[in-house]
């Protein structure tokens, strides 16, 4: 197979890592045929409405067997698939929402791994029963602010808010300690970072400096103001979001020290993401993004992605960055790849779209009875302790999982650095 493409595109091939897609399910054809059965518009009838997405079909170890909403997702082991069947008989992914219900399974041995929360890891990663792994997340949280609103189309007040917050404080407090500083657009492992950007200060008398500067003076009730027109606004994230929700009233005390006027929402997922942040319908909003390992950060920076349900959601637009993504997307060389989206960091950074506020250090849990197992040529079997990848995942020899009466090897535990 050959694939040629009509322009320079170096993503090219990790855009083609997916899953395969079954044609016989998602064609256009068969799309129609169901938008019929259900009762549905054809037209209006796409891929994010086809019953796939509730029985999906891969091409995986593992055959999708039930899904009960709010309870379980179970997979079942295939023995057809080309590298031979899994050890596993069956996967169950349980849904638990309630964190504390989550641990109480865990420990009851009821599930078999867990992501510990951050006021838990200093008391779980060296617990003898469980394997632990611990990585630094593939993303980070921030504050982003809606850049079609006047009061944040300048910088300085974008960059005043931002050392006005004490990250330093939401990590110790919020994260337990279990977090780091973000600085830019990538993630924090990635070589297309910038070692080099500092995180904006903690300095509120250097933000109201700022805001001084660009006209923002406390009027009679010491609410900021120029032109008469107050400096207010209001902050929203998505309800149930413990950690996102302390992030916000963190952030909307201390702009109140500052004399900004700021409530703050905390709405459902559905109406949050689809009615607010998808349609551009807010002022500021605590998020993450989980990122990939790519330097191309198009859909999420570059102007043309402005629109209802794009990822430029806060409406940034910046033509020296636009050129900069695009000669990114464009570039086969590494070296040079790597110090243009260096350059993309420190412009962004400047240009603070975002107040990029940390990356979480995040502690998986296994049951110590959980290892691989192969087979050696005389059929016996040989144990071996997991094998984490740059990033930290241990799911890659998933096949070779097996759970065995009792543990056979020590817990595996590789520190963060080694991970």
């Amino acid at each position: 197979m050959r694939v040629t493409y009509k322009r320079l595109f170096q993503p090219g091939f990790e855009r083609w890592e997916m899953a395969i897609l079954p044609a016989h399910l998602l064609s256009r054809a068969h799309l129609a045929e169901e938008a019929a059965r259900v009762g549905r518009d054809p037209k209006a009838y796409t891929v994010r409405d086809a019953q796939f997405n509730r029985r999906p079909v891969g091409s995986g170890p593992f055959r999708f067997d039930a899904w009960r909403t709010d309870q379980f997702i179970r997979l079942r082991r295939f023995d057809g698939y080309w590298e031979g069947p899994p050890n596993l008989q069956e996967y169950l992914i349980r849904i638990i929402p309630d964190t504390l219900t989550a641990e109480v399974a865990f420990y009851a041995g009821t599930a078999d791994a867990y992501t510990a929360q951050p006021h838990q890891i200093a008391r779980l990663q060296d617990d003898p029963r469980f394997h632990a792994t611990q990585r630094l997340a593939l993303g980070y949280t921030y504050i982003g602010y809606n850049m079609r609103r006047p009061i944040f189309q300048d910088v300085r007040v974008r960059t005043a808010l931002g050392m006005a917050i004490n990250v330093d404080e939401i990590i110790k407090f919020v994260l337990y300690g279990q977090g780091e500083r973000a600085t830019g657009p990538y993630a924090r492992q990635l070589d297309f970072t910038d070692p080099t950007v500092r995180p904006l200060p903690y300095d509120p008398e250097g933000a109201a400096r700022l805001l001084a500067e660009a006209g923002w003076k406390k009027n009679a009730d010491g609410i900021l103001e120029k032109n008469g027109t107050p400096l207010a606004f209001t902050i929203i994230t998505n309800a149930g979001n413990e950690e996102r929700s302390a992030v916000m009233v963190i952030a909307q005390n201390a702009w109140r020290r500052l004399g900004v006027k700021v409530d703050a929402l905390s709405l459902e997922w559905a109406v949050f993401i689809n009615q607010r942040v998808d349609k551009g319908d807010f002022d500021a909003v605590v998020l993450g993004w989980a990122m990939d390992l790519s330097a191309d950060l198009y859909q999420i920076f570059h102007s043309s992605q402005t629109g209802d349900f794009q990822l430029n959601f806060v409406g940034y637009k910046n033509p020296e960055v636009d050129a900069l993504i695009v000669r990114i997307r464009q570039e086969y060389d590494h070296a040079r790849q790597v110090a243009m989206a260096r350059e993309l960091h420190r412009r962004i950074f400047h240009d603070q779209p975002y107040t990029f506020l940390y990356v979480r250090r995040v502690l998986s849990l296994m049951d110590a009875k959980i290892v691989r197992m192969i087979r050696r040529p005389d059929g016996t079997a040989e144990y071996l302790p997991f094998t984490p990848n740059k990033l930290g995942s241990i799911g890659f020899h998933l096949n070779e999982w097996i759970k065995t009466p009792r543990p056979v090897l020590p817990p595996f535990r590789p520190t963060l650095s080694e991970s």
